[in-house]
């Protein structure tokens, strides 16, 4: 049973919360953040789960704030906020408001902050965020009429300036459905790569310490990096030879995180695709990446025990969100025994010789 002690203390670290949140608003507005300001970011993220969520709602008010800042009585709000900023710092409330309330006030305040400090600097120059859950898939409608259908456990970003169409995929997968418009390139970012289209279909992935692009109509160029402010970013090197253009349609281009290295190879557009239907098909892949991709649709997570595990290679498909089925075929045919723990399956290896697996026709592993 908490006392008010307990009470004043978690009013406390609300309040800091909110300040930080707020902080980070300002800081995003400025310009993109410096790997080092990005691994702070992170590491704020990583204390509390509710972080991100303050976060994502303080940009949602401001921009609610911004939508109405050339109305007549946006004057009169400004000037209150900051009043209960001065307050809140002179005394502590007896009763303090929800979150979702103090977030609005700390956005007000900071807008009164930025005004009063020589102009919006930050309008309209925050992302809007969209992330998928643990087994939840979701189609977005951009503000250009391009579609984005995400995959679980994903998180996009979109800004639009004046002249560019800009996205951050931080995680997981999101295939793009882009609406043709010359002067204005669409550009997706992921693991230090950048894919640029003007009109086309094709599907962005962070797993492992890979990057892959998957192109299905259209043409992209692929670049290493986000590049300098003023300079293009340099090309990825796909076998060897530095290039750009490196992707036709029904082809997946896959990229190392930390370095240039690229590799292209042709890709079966159903199989590619089968994500949005339901489905996780693997055709040889490493358990390495096979497990990650499972785990975007589990609450119960795999884990790999060792090397040799991840090493394993597999083929078959499999419904999304079975994981049981997942774990079943795997162990029956290949050297690999599933050890329940604390909220997850940890998969080891033990020695046995691979056979051949099929269950009802539609699955294998190899």
């Amino acid at each position: 049973m908490s006392g008010p002690m307990d009470d004043d203390k978690m009013d406390l670290a609300l309040d800091l919360a909110l300040d930080q949140a707020a902080e980070w608003c300002v800081r995003l507005s400025e310009g993109e953040l410096t790997p080092a300001e990005q691994d702070e970011l992170d590491a704020w993220f990583a204390e509390d789960p509710e972080h991100r969520e303050l976060l994502d709602d303080s940009v949602a008010a401001w921009r609610a704030v911004d939508e109405q800042a050339s109305h007549p009585g946006m004057i009169a709000l400004r000037g209150e906020a900051l009043n209960d900023l001065r307050r809140a710092q002179r005394q502590q409330w007896a009763r303090k408001p929800g979150p979702r309330v103090a977030i609005w006030s700390a956005a007000a305040a900071v807008v009164v902050a930025v005004a009063l400090g020589g102009g919006l600097a930050w309008r309209a120059s925050l992302p809007d965020v969209y992330r998928t859950s643990e087994g939840e898939r979701r189609i977005v409608e951009l503000a250009d009429g391009s579609r984005a259908s995400l995959d679980a456990d994903t998180v996009l970003k979109v800004r639009y300036d004046g002249d560019r169409r800009r996205l951050w995929l931080e995680q997981g997968r999101a295939k793009f459905a882009v609406a043709k418009d010359p002067l204005r390139p669409f550009s997706v970012a992921a693991g230090g790569k950048l894919v640029v289209a003007t009109g086309t279909t094709f599907s962005v992935e962070r797993v492992a310490d890979q990057m892959r692009v998957v192109l299905y109509e259209g043409h992209v160029a692929v670049l290493d990096g986000e590049g300098a402010k003023g300079s293009p970013p340099p090309l990825l090197r796909v076998n060897g030879a530095p290039t750009e253009k490196s992707l036709t349609p029904d082809h997946e281009l896959v990229a190392q995180v930390n370095s240039e290295a690229a590799s292209v190879m042709p890709a079966d557009p159903s199989r590619a695709g089968a994500w949005e239907t339901g489905q996780l098909v693997f055709q040889d892949e490493p358990m390495s990446l096979a497990v990650e991709r499972v785990n975007r649709y589990a609450r119960e997570k795999l884990r790999i025990g060792d090397p040799t595990v991840a090493s394993l290679r597999i083929s078959g498909v499999f419904t999304s969100g079975d994981t049981r089925a997942f774990i079943d075929g795997v162990t029956a045919v290949l050297p690999v025994r599933a050890v329940n723990g604390q909220g997850e399956t940890v998969l080891r290896s033990f020695q046995r010789q691979p056979k051949s697996f099929s269950s009802g026709g539609e699955s294998s592993v190899e």
